[in-house]
């Protein structure tokens, strides 16, 4: 008999069976005058109007009797994608003999068993029976599975002779299902199966190419439950693979190949995954693989979404996902979740968001679960965000939604793209998780409540510290401090350091108001040349959390003395990782990582490492840049304030050169790095491809996105008139205020978003009146000006008294002005006609009165780029240009000119000053 997939509605295919081995008794019946067999006699009797239904069926299962589909059970549902990939060939079996009837007509594992035990049965019998239990064991409950897993067991003793006759094929197939029902590696007759399918795999290096199906069941098998070390297993794997890759030249080869190098990826060297990469471009351009292979396309982007090289791939994952576009709308649920989850982490390409947002929509009516509801927010709109809002909430208090598999994980992910803050939500969600939290040592030795560590100190940040849930913390808290202690996991800095990091950041410890644990510093100190740059992250981030959420008030002296030990710890890790570079190159990602670990506190951020790792940017290769990748550049270089022109460029290329992929909120993350930072693009081009990124994604962006985006095109003067007027509109100044209601920030946010409005009004006022727009701001600015406290700095008091001693009279200048616009101006000076100072006038000057107005701007540390003083920002930029326009002469004095040694000379200052002014007579 035919094994190839089992079908993944093993009903549909018991009852078709059924029927097929009904209609072969009766035609040996009719034809050959032999009676069927009691057993199939007494269960049914089928009557010549019974033979006329079942030939119809017989026609539309003759092929499917020869091929069956893999069937991947909801607790296996995480590596669906690898077990899918493994076809079963066809193994030579005697369709008509008395034994398969009776296989076939079994309706129970256990009738499958009895049959097993009763009669003496040949290979191809066995591995019919194993293949059909496979199908069977899918409908039972867990406790069922695990009796029919020690029944397996017991009679596999009897396969044990067959071993040595079975070819690839039979041996890949056997194990491959056995171990698909639990049957542990460690039981003997399955092991033999192993030793003899790797043997044969490794006689046949440079004799005999070994199939690429039994290699995949292999692979897919040995990684189950990840029993072992699968690059010392499988090394002999890799000579056949290489031969594979090269004669890969259908459908089939490129979806088995991708299943077994995402098994394999340890191995994988660069030119091999470069090979495969070249052959799956030929494929897609030559056809072979399009939308109507949609099963083999999602493989293949499984493959190459792998975290080791994904960043290598971008060009290959683009391709992919463009071609699945056409097929988006007939995909089934999981394979369109697959889909979403890749375009939410690659952020491109932009064609796919049209019709996501329509397939996503539509798979939340028809399957209302946590899943497809986190699938759906990122792309919905304002208006849909109440409805999917009250369908969180009765998700979130559904028992049913819990049983899912991994809802703890799906109901996080909507409770962040909602932005919640509403604490009710919030206090159900983690009153379930304590609830879910393992309680047996077994269920802690897997560390699973690890996941909701992490997803915990990732919630905290989102809400700013704001939200704490004291039951989750003591019980996580608990959790972690025991593997530590008594768990293996202590020992392997991987885990130590997720296990650390939540303990460092909330405590719940003997003595946590004064210090950390001391088992976690000394633990941190034997390992500290075992860390990555992953665990760096983790254990700073830790440290971050605590030193703002417990201890932002005041540092107990221990407890300082640990803090600076391991900040010593990290930075010594990070010169390492850094150092290391040479030897192994540091891609962006794992460069920003170390960034953002020496970010988070500022002793390590004031250290000569964090410039190092800045200055890393310079000799980054930029060739493979996606959308990712861009966006975490961005977000470093805004908040170091470190200007890489290089890297900038390259930026702006990538928006240039994939403007039809780029989404428009990668656009904003890229403008508004590039403003801040006040670097100018060699080619004005790119700008103009971002305006049209930003017109056509208007309605997917965000309203402070598009308002950001739209001030740094302003800077530029490449803002297009069509982006200005879809701005200054009733609709979306509407939109705007929608969305300040619904943020979950209140304290910031709101804030957030006016300014940025007003600094927009202003800049479209003033450097483009031709637009017509009005100024409306001035209620704003106004009260702001009511709530500002101006607390003058050291450096502000310096200059003022200087100041005064110079012109004599506290008249003739005027501290703090505000301009029309709403522009704070440090110090202005007045001169008449005759460049002699002046009182400044009741009302603002103009240049018919022949009044030289001079502003003096002091210019602190953060107006320049971090590694270069002379780099002025671009908000500072604009805002002299602006001053400018309004008739003002603009000096200013940079603070670390006037706080340098050199100025420190008696009198130095004085004359500084007098020059200063004496230039603008």
């Amino acid at each position: 008999m035919y094994l190839t997939y089992l079908p993944r509605a093993p009903c549909k295919y018991l009852q078709y069976m059924q029927q097929m081995r009904q209609l072969q008794l009766l035609r040996r019946h009719v034809n050959m005058g032999a009676k069927p067999p009691i057993r199939e006699a007494t269960q049914s009797k089928t009557t010549s109007k019974q033979l006329q239904q079942l030939l119809p069926i017989a026609a539309t299962h003759t092929y499917s009797m020869q091929r069956h589909a893999t069937f991947s059970s909801d607790h296996e549902q995480q590596v669906s994608d690898e077990l899918d990939g493994c076809e079963i060939s066809s193994i030579s079996g005697n369709l008509d003999d008395e034994i398969n009837l009776y296989l076939s007509a079994a309706r129970s594992p256990q009738e499958l068993m009895d049959i097993v035990a009763q009669n003496q049965m040949e290979l191809p019998h066995r591995i019919q029976c194993i293949s059909m239990l496979w199908a069977l064991y899918q409908q039972l409950s867990g406790s069922e599975k695990s009796e029919l897993t020690l029944q397996l067991q017991q009679l596999l003793p009897s396969l044990a002779f067959h071993v040595a006759s079975m070819n690839m094929d039979q041996l890949s197939c056997c194990y491959l299902y056995l171990r698909k029902m639990h049957v542990p590696n460690s039981e003997p007759t399955l092991e033999r199966i192993l030793m003899r399918a790797l043997d044969m795999i490794e006689l046949a290096v440079d004799k005999e190419l070994v199939a690429l199906p039994a290699l995949s069941r292999l692979l897919v098998a040995i990684n189950l439950e990840r029993d072992f070390f699968t690059p010392l297993v499988c090394r002999n794997f890799i000579p056949h693979l290489e031969q594979h890759v090269t004669n890969c030249q259908s459908e089939q080869d490129a979806r088995l190949l991708s299943t077994c190098l995402f098994q394999l990826h340890p191995l994988i060297d660069a030119e091999m995954l470069t090979r495969f990469k070249q052959r799956v471009s030929e494929l897609l351009q030559s056809g072979t693989l399009s939308s109507a292979t949609p099963k083999t396309l999602l493989k293949l982007l499984h493959m190459f979404n792998q975290p080791t090289w994904s960043h290598l791939n971008t060009t290959i994952i683009r391709q992919l996902m463009l071609t699945l576009c056409n097929c988006v709308p007939t995909l089934e649920s999981n394979d369109l979740k697959i889909v979403c989850r890749t375009f939410l982490h690659h952020h491109e390409p932009a064609a796919l968001v049209a019709p996501l947002t329509q397939a996503t929509a539509a798979l939340l009516q028809q399957e209302p679960t946590a899943d497809a509801l986190f699938c759906a927010v990122p792309f919905a709109s304002l208006q849909q965000r109440d409805a999917y809002m009250q369908q969180f909430h009765q998700l979130l208090h559904s028992n049913s939604a819990w049983q899912l598999p991994n809802a703890s994980g799906h109901f996080f992910s909507v409770l962040r793209a909602l932005k919640v803050a509403d604490v009710r939500y919030c206090d159900a969600y983690w009153s379930a998780v304590a609830d879910q939290l393992p309680s047996c040592a077994q269920e802690r030795s897997q560390l699973s409540f690890l996941r909701h560590c992490q997803r915990y100190m990732n919630f905290n940040n989102n809400l700013g510290g704001t939200y704490r849930h004291q039951r989750v913390e003591r019980k996580l808290s608990r959790l972690c401090i025991d593997s530590i202690e008594q768990d293996v996991a202590g020992r392997l800095p991987t885990k130590f350091a997720r296990l650390a990091a939540f303990v460092l950041g909330y405590g719940h410890t003997p003595f946590d108001w004064k210090k950390f644990p001391n088992v976690l510093l000394s633990k941190m100190l034997a390992m500290a040349p075992q860390f990555n740059i992953q665990d760096c992250f983790l254990l700073s981030r830790g440290m971050q959390i605590a030193c703002e959420l417990r201890f932002r008030q005041h540092v107990p002296h221990v407890l300082a003395m640990q803090l600076a030990t391991m900040d010593s710890i990290l930075i010594a890790c990070a010169e390492r990782h850094l150092s290391n570079s040479e030897e192994q190159p540091l891609n962006a990602s794992d460069l920003s990582v170390i960034v953002r670990t020496l970010s988070h506190r500022k002793t390590l951020k004031n250290s000569q490492v964090y410039n190092q790792a800045l200055a890393h940017y310079k000799t980054l290769q930029c060739n493979d840049l996606n959308s990712r990748v861009v966006r975490e550049m961005a977000y470093n270089f805004n908040a170091s304030h470190y200007f890489v022109p290089e890297l900038l460029e390259s930026m702006f290329d990538y928006v240039a050169q994939q403007h039809e992929h780029v989404t428009g909120d990668t656009v904003e993350k890229v403008l508004t790095c590039a403003y801040n930072l006040g670097y100018t693009p060699a080619s004005l081009e790119a700008l103009d491809y971002a305006a049209l990124v930003l017109i056509r994604d208007f309605d997917h962006m965000s309203g402070l996105s598009l308002v950001q985006s739209c001030l740094a095109l302003c800077f530029y003067k490449a803002i297009p008139e069509q982006l200005i007027n879809q701005v200054f509109c009733v609709k979306f100044i509407q939109r705007i205020e929608d969305e300040i209601q619904i943020c979950y920030s209140k304290a910031t946010y709101p804030g957030m978003v006016l300014n940025r409005v007003m600094q927009l009004n202003r800049t479209v006022c003033l450097d483009m009146p031709e637009t017509n727009v009005p100024w409306f701001q001035q209620n704003y600015v106004e009260a702001q000006l009511s709530k500002k406290h101006v607390v003058p700095s050291a450096f502000n008091t310096d200059v003022k008294q200087l100041l005064r001693d110079l012109l004599k009279d506290e008249n003739y200048f005027r501290c703090n002005h505000t301009t029309p616009y709403g522009y704070q101006i440090d110090f202005v000076i007045h001169f008449d006609k005759d460049k002699r100072p002046m009182p400044a006038p009741a009302v603002e000057a103009t240049m018919l009165d022949r009044i030289t107005k001079v502003a003096i701007l002091l210019l602190k540390l953060d107006s320049f780029c971090e590694n270069d003083l002379t780099a002025l920002r671009g908000p500072e930029s604009l805002k002299i240009k602006h001053l400018e326009m309004m008739g003002y002469k603009v000096l200013h004095i940079n603070e670390h000119d006037w706080n340098s040694k050199y100025m420190n000379a008696p009198g130095a200052k004085a004359n500084y000053l007098k020059c200063l002014l004496q230039i603008s007579h």
